[in-house]
C-alpha cells in the first residue's frame, strides 16, 4: 500500500488546478490514489482533471450542487486507503519532495495526528513562488481565534524552526487516517458539515487535541499557495464569506470548549463575542443570517460538544495552554 493518498476539493477554479495536480504529478513519494472532488463542476476545471488521467492515479466525483469544502472532503477521505491522507486546496503547488519529507519525519512520531510545511504565498495561474509567508503552522489566541503562523510576513528564522503547532491550515495538511477515524463523527465524517465551509480545519485540529493527537510544523518540507482571503486582511471578503465565518466561530466552540477552557481563555473570548455580535447589528448586517444559522444549529452542535468532552483525554485546561500566546508553538526538542 502507498503511503499517501490525496483530495482536492474544487469549486469552479480551474486556472491554478493544472499546477496544483503537476506538483502531486511529480512527488518523490507518489499517492496511491489523487481524488478530485468538484462542486458544480465547470468543463474547464474537469478537463483539467481529466488531462492528469495519464500521469495520477486520479479519480474524479462530481456534485451536481456545491456541498462545500467539508462535504467535497469527506467524501474525498472516503475514497482514500492509504496510512496518511494530504487536504490539498486547488491553488496550492508543493515542491517534488513535500510528501516525502513530511511523511519521514511524522511517521516515526507515533501520537503525530497531522503535518504542515511552510506555505510561501504564491501568484497567477501557474502559481508563481513569493518571497512571503502563507502559513507556517496553525496558532490560536484566547479569544478563540486561529490564526496562519506568519501570514504575510516574510521568512524569518523562526519560520525555519520545525515545531509542534495547534494544527495544520487545510491548504495543505497531512493527517494520519488513524488519527482522523478516531475523531471521526458517526458515519465517518471528518469535517463537521455544518461548517460547509471556513473554519473546519481549526475544528478539526481542536478534535484531534482533545483525543491526544499532535500536530508537526516542519519547514523542509514546502509549499506555494494562492491565498484569496488573506488572514492579515481582516474580514474583507465577501458577505458570503462572512456569514460562514461568523457561524463558525460558534460552531467550533460549542464543538470544543469545555469549561476549563473557558476559564482559562475568560474573558478574552467572551469580549471577542460581544464584538462579533455587536459588528453583525451594526456595521457588518449582511453577517446577521451567520448568527441566525448558529442559533438554529445550537442545541445540535452542543450534542456534539458533549459528545466530544465525553472522549477527550486531554483537559481544556491543558488545550487552553495553546491559546494563551498569540503564535505560541512549542520547539520539536519538547514535548507537545
Amino acid at each position: 500500500m502507498n503511503a499517501a493518498d490525496v483530495f482536492v476539493v474544487v469549486h469552479r477554479e480551474a486556472p491554478a488546478l493544472a499546477s496544483t495536480l503537476a506538483g502531486v504529478a511529480a512527488q518523490t513519494v507518489r499517492p496511491g490514489t489523487v481524488v478530485v472532488v468538484h462542486n458544480e463542476p465547470d468543463g474547464d476545471a474537469l478537463d483539467v482533471s481529466r488531462a492528469f488521467a495519464a500521469s495520477l492515479p486520479i479519480e474524479i466525483v462530481t456534485f451536481d450542487r456545491n456541498r462545500g469544502f467539508t462535504g467535497g472532503a469527506n467524501e474525498g477521505i472516503r475514497r482514500t486507503r492509504a496510512p496518511w491522507v494530504l487536504s490539498l486546496n486547488p491553488d496550492c503547488r508543493l515542491a517534488p519532495d513535500f510528501l516525502e519529507r513530511l511523511l519521514a519525519t511524522a511517521q516515526p512520531e507515533r501520537r503525530c495526528g497531522a503535518a504542515s510545511g511552510l506555505l510561501l504565498r504564491a501568484s497567477g495561474p501557474d502559481l508563481v513562488p513569493c518571497d512571503e509567508v502563507d502559513s507556517a503552522g496553525m496558532v490560536v489566541t484566547r479569544s478563540g481565534r486561529h490564526f496562519d503562523r506568519g501570514s504575510g510576513l516574510p521568512v524569518e528564522a523562526s519560520f525555519l524552526r520545525p515545531a509542534w503547532v495547534f494544527g495544520a491550515t487545510g491548504a495543505a495538511a497531512l493527517y494520519r487516517r488513524e488519527a482522523l477515524e478516531d475523531v471521526a463523527y458517526p458515519g465517518g465524517e471528518v469535517f463537521d458539515d455544518r461548517f460547509f465551509a471556513y473554519r473546519e480545519d481549526a475544528d478539526l485540529a481542536w478534535r484531534l487535541q482533545r483525543r491526544g493527537w499532535t500536530c508537526l510544523f516542519w519547514p523542509a518540507a514546502r509549499g506555494w499557495h494562492a491565498r484569496g482571503l488573506r488572514p492579515e486582511s481582516g474580514r474583507r471578503g465577501t458577505p458570503e464569506i462572512n456569514r460562514h465565518s461568523v457561524r463558525n466561530r460558534f460552531l467550533l466552540r460549542w464543538a470544543n470548549a469545555d469549561w476549563r477552557w473557558r476559564v482559562c481563555c475568560f474573558p478574552q473570548w467572551l469580549l471577542r463575542d460581544v464584538v462579533v455580535v455587536a459588528a453583525c447589528l451594526t456595521v457588518e448586517r449582511s453577517s446577521l443570517p451567520g448568527l441566525a444559522e448558529a442559533w438554529r444549529a445550537r442545541r445540535a452542535q452542543l450534542r456534539r460538544g458533549r459528545d466530544n468532552a465525553a472522549r477527550a483525554v486531554v483537559p481544556g485546561s491543558v488545550i487552553g495552554r495553546w491559546f494563551t500566546s498569540r503564535g505560541r508553538v512549542v520547539p520539536l526538542e519538547e514535548p507537545a
